[in-house]
Parts: structure tokens; C-alpha cells; sequence
């Protein structure tokens, strides 16, 4: 005689779970699962995410994510749980209400696999570590703590410092130039020690330049060279062609070499620097001398 599959009608059936107390399940997922016979904690804790995502029409992923297998093991008391070696996922979602002003007014955490929330005004990201850390169980160690900045260092003097280059008139005139005029510059030039180069002098070359303002133009003023002494400072006196009209920026380009170095030697160091504004105006308008007034004729009283 073929035994019945079907269990006699007054058998006693095993009570269902409620699969809505894993987080992730709600009534309709809950309703799915169970007209595909997963009833139990047991029931889902023996199935794949994939079988499991067949029979809830969601992605496998966010089953695993949510570790609903897991939520079921924890849920049903089985001693599989969480065993060495194997791994598991924490989720957590982060809400945070932002002011108009970009500011946090308020932070949320969710942890799915507990199915619990935590919030607090404003941000503390060491709270938010705190949370993770516990409510996943981390056995990792609290970070330490971050060292104090470090004092901040004095940035090295360049190795070629100038001033200038700057009219060679003293006051504020300098700056004030007729069109047709010569022009005159003056800088002073001074070279730091060099690592690897003959620590008494150096040769230098120097070339001044002037740049329209807002013109990529630019006018050769003077070129100087010679050899200086390293830390000593250097007066330079150039005269240059008259400037066009308008106001133009000194610029200095200057390179230094090796003591007595070869024409093809490669430089040492190079420096450009921005010097003053000079303004040039044009030629003075001839002056004209104001003219006399004519003196109308005085009118005669008529004969009668």
C-alpha cells in the first residue's frame, strides 16, 4: 500500500514564522515566500539567494546585502550561526537632513541585519564610526588617533633674489615718462649658495624686458652679464630705447652659470621676476599763445 505524502488532516502542523521581523521583508515579500512553502526561519535559512530571489522576484544581491539567510539563522536560535571563517555582509543606510546653508541638521543610520536605527542632531563622524563599529561587531581596532600637524617650515630663500627691476629715477616721477624719452632701469641682484658650484662667485646674465599691459608684447630694454660673488649683492644700472606710448610692467629674466662657464653651458639656476609699472605719455602738445582780443570800432554818433 503507497504511503500518502499528505499528512492526515488532524496532524498537527509547525506554526509559521513571521518572516517580517527579518528587515528587508515586508507583507507582500512575506506573502510570496510564503506561497512557495518557505514558512520558517528554517525554511529560508535553507535555501540560496538565488532560489530565494526566484521566488521573491528581487535581485539576489539585495538579498545578500540585507542577509536575510543570516537574520534567519539569528532569528531561528540555530547554532550555524555565524561560523569562522565565512563571511557576512553589514548594511547600513546614512540619511542626513542638510539646512539651506549646506549644513548637517541631522544624521540617521539603519542597520539591516538588526533592523535598528540610530540618530543624533548635526554630525559627529566619530558617532558614526561608533555605530558601525557595534552594531557590525568589528573586531578591528579603534583607530588611532591623528598626529598633531607639524609645525610648518619656512619656505628656503630662492637661490636668486632681485629687487627691481624698477625705473632708475628716485620718487614717484620715475614711474612718469614722456614718449621719445630713454629709458633708464635699475635692480640689484644677489645669488644664495649653490650645492655642487664654486662656492666665491658665479656668472649671471640678465635681460630686461618691458610688457604692454594687457598686451602679450614684449620691448627689449638691456641685456647685462658678468660674474658675481655669491651672497654679495649686485647694483645694475641699464639704459634701454624709449618706450610707446601707454603703461607697460619691467620684467627681468635672469640665469646663472658655473664660474667661466662654455657659450653652450646649461644654467645653474633660472629667475623671472615682475619689476614696477611705468607709464609713458605722449609728446606735450605745442603750446599756443592765447590770441588778442579784437578790439571792435567805437561807433560814431550820426550827424543829423
Amino acid at each position: 500500500m503507497r504511503e500518502s505524502r499528505h499528512p492526515p488532516t488532524g496532524a498537527p502542523r509547525p506554526a509559521a514564522d513571521d518572516l517580517q521581523n527579518i528587515a528587508g521583508i515586508g507583507a507582500a515579500l512575506a506573502a510570496r515566500l510564503a506561497e512557495a512553502g518557505v514558512l520558517r526561519y528554517r525554511d529560508l535559512a535553507s535555501h540560496t539567494p538565488e532560489q530565494l530571489a526566484a521566488m521573491a522576484r528581487l535581485p539576489a544581491g539585495k538579498i545578500t546585502s540585507q542577509d536575510w539567510i543570516g537574520q534567519a539563522l539569528r532569528l531561528s536560535g540555530d547554532a550555524r550561526i555565524e561560523p569562522e571563517d565565512q563571511q557576512k555582509y553589514a548594511t547600513f543606510h546614512v540619511e542626513l537632513l542638510i539646512n539651506a546653508d549646506n549644513t548637517v541638521r541631522r544624521t540617521k543610520t539603519r542597520h539591516y541585519q538588526t533592523d535598528t536605527e540610530d540618530s543624533w542632531p548635526g554630525w559627529a563622524d566619530q558617532q558614526l564610526i561608533a555605530v558601525i563599529r557595534h552594531k557590525a561587531a568589528l573586531n578591528a581596532p579603534a583607530s588611532a588617533p591623528a598626529p598633531a600637524p607639524a609645525e610648518p617650515q619656512p619656505a628656503p630663500a630662492p637661490l636668486i633674489q632681485v629687487d627691481g627691476p624698477c625705473p632708475a629715477e628716485e620718487g614717484s616721477r620715475g614711474t612718469f615718462r614722456l614718449a621719445g624719452q630713454p629709458t633708464a632701469v635699475r635692480m640689484t641682484l644677489q645669488v644664495g649658495p649653490i650645492d655642487g658650484a664654486d662656492a666665491g662667485s658665479v656668472d649671471f646674465t640678465a635681460e630686461v624686458t618691458a610688457r604692454p599691459v594687457g598686451n602679450s608684447d614684449r620691448h627689449p630694454l638691456a641685456t647685462a652679464s658678468g660674474a658675481i660673488t655669491v651672497g654679495q649683492p649686485v647694483n645694475l644700472e641699464l639704459a634701454g630705447p624709449a618706450l610707446p606710448p601707454g603703461t607697460h610692467r619691467l620684467e627681468a629674466a635672469v640665469a646663472i652659470y658655473a664660474h667661466r662657464h662654455e657659450p653652450a653651458a646649461r644654467p645653474l639656476s633660472r629667475h623671472r621676476i615682475l619689476g614696477d609699472l611705468v607709464y609713458i605719455a605722449g609728446q606735450r602738445a605745442q603750446q599756443v599763445r592765447p590770441r588778442s582780443p579784437v578790439r571792435e570800432p567805437a561807433l560814431l554818433p550820426r550827424r543829423r
